[in-house]
């Protein structure tokens, strides 16, 4: 499996867990508590829930493509803009807000991760064992 496949694995698996499925199933009093947000009904958050899925469905199709040699460049590039804007995001309105932080640092490194393997996209794909 190529590095590139692992890192693409692991944005799905820690997303889907700690992003996705709250938004989808936590009750809306939860979520406002922990987004610090209020709204009429549930819709907003599990409209949100629902994109981070779509997010992960794109990630989920750069891991064939880079298991036979091919660098994904569409799924690298969305990959790059959106866990570099939100790191961004939550950093500039974390507060001294720990799981922000810890957000911002994991989204920081998935995309550090891809612009590495953008500079570097044939050792990306390469496998590793």
């Amino acid at each position: 499996m190529s590095w590139l496949s692992l890192l693409l694995l692991t944005k799905i698996a820690v997303t889907g867990l700690l992003v996705a499925a709250p938004f989808l199933f936590l009750p809306k009093t939860m979520l406002e508590k922990v987004t610090n947000t209020t709204a009429q009904t549930s819709a907003l958050y599990r409209l949100y829930g629902v994109a981070i899925v779509a997010l992960l469905v794109g990630y989920a199709f750069g891991i064939p493509s880079a298991e036979v040699g091919q660098f994904p460049w569409g799924v690298v590039t969305m990959g790059t803009v959106s866990n570099g804007g939100a790191a961004l995001l939550l950093l500039a309105f974390s507060r001294g807000n720990k799981p922000n932080r810890f957000s911002a640092a994991f989204f920081g490194l998935v995309a550090l991760g891809l612009v590495v393997a953008m500079i570097l996209p044939s050792s990306a794909v390469q496998k590793a064992w």
